[in-house]
């Protein structure tokens, strides 16, 4: 899966709206994006001020609209937490965004997204991703019911209605289990503490396969300076004893887990 970049510029009069599909006029385009992919869209149409980030759209389709000034059309699944449509600081993005070989008479946010063939271009690199994608970040609202175990630690399964962090979680992640490297039945998860709302973050989100999230919830698994640490009960069982005093596997990205740093 890649992700991507997407511009509805002052060529457009309305806001975007992603039950149209978004449109292209090149072949190589049209066939460079696959379904499964994602799309981040920003927008500027002709009379607004600001810059907005609409939200992170999946590609489910491919299709061709012949009337239409780009006939070469993408169907979108809206995977956007909230509303969307957020304000884009420019001076904050110059600041958090990494440089790029441009037109040095524009700030780095404008090298980035608003230059001439920019859309769909090539896939966003992991730092940009990571940007945009806090920018759609939930708010508590959308965090599961706590159930903390007796040293005040929870750890949240990451819902699917909550795909954008789901993906992102598992997109750092390699895939696979931050224990194991295995890729089968993966969740992606939170780890909080007792004093600390649901923070729906990349920096404290890992992988687990479900049985090493269930040994987790039941007391059996901790995780304490990046290393795991099972119960006596859980190293007496074959399949689970070799996990014991291994260190985490590295993520792309660095993440804060209650226990430090990965």
């Amino acid at each position: 899966m890649n992700y991507f970049y997407a511009y509805h510029g002052p060529a457009n009069r309305n806001d975007f709206e992603f039950e149209k599909g978004y449109g292209v006029g090149r072949e190589s385009t049209w066939h460079r994006v696959k379904k499964g992919d994602c799309v981040f869209v920003i927008q500027h149409p002709e009379g607004q001020e600001d810059y907005k980030l609409c939200g992170l759209y999946e590609i489910v389709g491919h299709y061709k609209e012949p009337a239409s000034i780009y006939p070469l059309r993408f169907e979108l699944n809206n995977i956007t937490p909230g509303e969307g449509f957020i304000r884009l600081d420019e001076t904050i993005l110059n600041a958090q965004l990494p440089d790029i070989y441009g037109d040095k008479r524009l700030g780095i946010f404008k090298q980035h997204f608003c230059r001439q063939g920019a859309t769909f271009q090539a896939p966003l690199e992991h730092p940009v991703v990571s940007i945009l994608s806090e920018l759609l970040e939930v708010t508590e609202q959308y965090a599961e019911p706590a159930a903390f175990r007796e040293d005040g630690i929870q750890m949240v399964k990451v819902r699917r209605g909550q795909e954008v962090f789901r993906k992102k979680i598992l997109v750092n992640w390699e895939n696979k289990c931050a224990i194991t490297g295995c890729t089968l039945a993966l969740e992606a998860c939170h780890i909080i503490s007792h004093a600390t709302k649901v923070n729906y973050t990349l920096e404290n989100g890992i992988v687990l396969t479900a049985d090493l999230h269930k040994l987790f919830d039941n007391g059996h698994l901790s995780i304490k300076n990046n290393t795991v640490f099972l119960s006596p009960a859980a190293q007496q069982e074959p399949r689970y004893a070799r996990l014991h005093n291994q260190p985490l596997r590295k993520p792309l990205q660095p993440v804060h887990l209650i226990s430090g740093a990965v």
